[in-house]
């Protein structure tokens, strides 16, 4: 090109045409530049995008949408259709670098039917949040509630998706079943540890050890397949921590904090693994720590551990209080009688001295036991009441207007067993928050406190108080044998 072709070419607006009349229009006074070779860095993602040198038209949609935002004008509507298109499943405007204002994003996977988001929601967090889980009435349920969900197998998704890009944060609750004591346990045999450790060894090396290192070549379908070979696959769900902290670590520096919730059963040597990967990936920090629901003011117990992990510096804050939280009672919280009775499996054999065989009743002058999908059948020893699910949420820490299940005659019935199946599988939105608050620096007291308020009304509370920096756990040195 001429001086003077670069000259008349700079002087005058480039026309921005892109996929229909609703592009047409967009001006843009490009400066001079000296690479006219310029490329938007999807032209590899996908064969059929091509973004052109800086003195030609722009047909690559992220170039239009991006131009347009830099404009101060709307996306266009096919180009924003086609962005979603290209990012699918993820919002089209993933594609997009984030502008000054726009809300951090993060990723929900198997995030269930929303106590995470509910814990989010309570520290008064806002975030671009897409959850991801294969339950269609799970995702029903948080979409009611106001969250995003999409409806997907997590094992069909690539991490390194260039839509991923500038993700903060992940949070997973992987199926427990294979571990809980609630399930059939496959996960703890001999066979399914060996195989769950080396797949997590793998999942280090297929990610280079978090791009620190050279790439073993396996593919995350490579890795994922690997769980074939444990007697109950489902067990190696718990490896999509690793597959996704280290494919969005690849992106580079946007990604910064991980949490994890599964069952308090998971046992040490696989936590080790996955510290110990992270750790040679160059996490600065992971910490696990077991907490019970009813420690934090919700009034049944539930006991799982939690994973918090931070690629740099550390862990901000500290989930555990300098004082403990008062007692919810199941009685003061759906404000029955004292001195009430539930029973939970109804008449049972009685053993040679006349007991019923198995403990099958609890007092609801306490926290309640843990609440599973078998709650829909506790009831009342008085009169037989059942709970309903509004009651069985709140019990788990959620508002009793929380939509459980639709009320829309003509949407597909959804089931009391289903929606009890959701209420005891779901994180409690209280223990969320404060997992989250303390992964990401946020004061977590005075927000639970607000929020149980909100749910049990005047029960009893326990005011807020400052809590010191808790300590985290490094992978220990000997746990080098791990990737011998």
């Amino acid at each position: 090109m001429t001086d003077a072709q670069t000259a008349e070419r700079s002087a005058e607006p480039i026309r921005v045409t892109g996929f229909g009349t609703d592009a047409e229009g967009l001006v843009h006074l490009l400066p001079d530049h000296g690479d006219t070779t310029a490329r938007c860095s999807f032209t590899d993602w996908h064969s059929y995008v091509t973004c052109v040198d800086w003195f030609e038209e722009r047909t690559c949609p992220v170039c239009l949408a991006d131009l347009a935002l830099d404009l101060g004008a709307e996306i266009p509507a096919d180009i924003l259709a086609e962005l979603d298109e290209m990012a699918a499943p993820w919002p089209g405007r993933w594609l997009l670098r984030p502008r000054e204002g726009d809300r951090e994003r993060v990723v929900g996977v198997f995030a269930g039917p929303g106590g995470w988001d509910e814990g989010l929601a309570a520290l008064g967090a806002r975030y671009d949040a897409v959850g991801l889980d294969l339950s269609g009435d799970a995702c029903a349920t948080a979409e009611r509630a106001g969250h995003r969900r999409v409806v997907i197998d997590i094992t069909l998704l690539d991490p390194e998706h260039p839509a991923l890009r500038w993700i903060v944060g992940v949070i997973l609750s992987p199926p427990c079943p294979a571990w809980s004591t609630a399930g059939k346990r496959a996960g703890l045999t001999a066979r399914s540890l060996q195989v769950l450790t080396a797949m997590l060894r793998a999942a280090g090396k297929a990610s280079g050890r978090g791009g620190w290192a050279e790439r073993s070549g396996a593919t995350w379908a490579d890795v994922r397949a690997m769980a074939a070979a444990m007697p109950n696959p489902e067990a190696g769900l718990v490896g999509e921590v690793l597959i996704w902290a280290l494919g969005l670590q690849l992106h580079g520096e946007a990604l910064r904090w991980v949490a994890m919730e599964q069952s308090a059963n998971l046992p040490e040597d696989v936590r080790e693994a996955v510290s110990f990967e992270l750790a040679l990936a160059g996490w600065s920090q992971q910490q696990w720590v077991e907490l019970d629901a009813a420690d934090y003011g919700v009034a049944t117990h539930r006991r799982r551990v939690f994973f918090m992990a931070v690629c740099h510096g550390r862990i901000p804050g500290s989930v555990r209080p300098n004082m403990p939280f008062a007692e919810q009672t199941l009685a003061a919280a759906l404000g029955w009688a004292a001195g009430e009775r539930v029973n939970t499996r109804g008449v049972r054999g009685v053993d040679a001295n006349g007991r019923p065989k198995g403990g099958n009743t609890f007092s609801a002058d306490k926290a309640g036991w843990c609440l599973t999908g078998k709650a829909r059948t506790w009831y009342r020893e008085s009169d037989g009441y059942r709970l309903t699910e509004a009651e069985a949420g709140q019990l788990v820490g959620f508002l009793s207007t929380y939509p459980w299940r639709t009320s829309e005659p003509t949407a597909r019935k959804d089931s009391r067993t289903s929606a009890f199946q959701r209420i005891g599988d779901v994180v409690c939105p209280p223990v969320g928050a404060v997992v989250l608050g303390a992964l990401t620096g946020r004061p977590w007291h005075r927000p639970v406190v607000d929020y149980l308020g909100r749910v049990y009304g005047g029960a009893e509370l326990p005011a807020p108080v400052d809590v010191p920096q808790q300590r985290g756990q490094r992978a220990p040195v000997d746990l080098l044998t791990l990737a011998a």
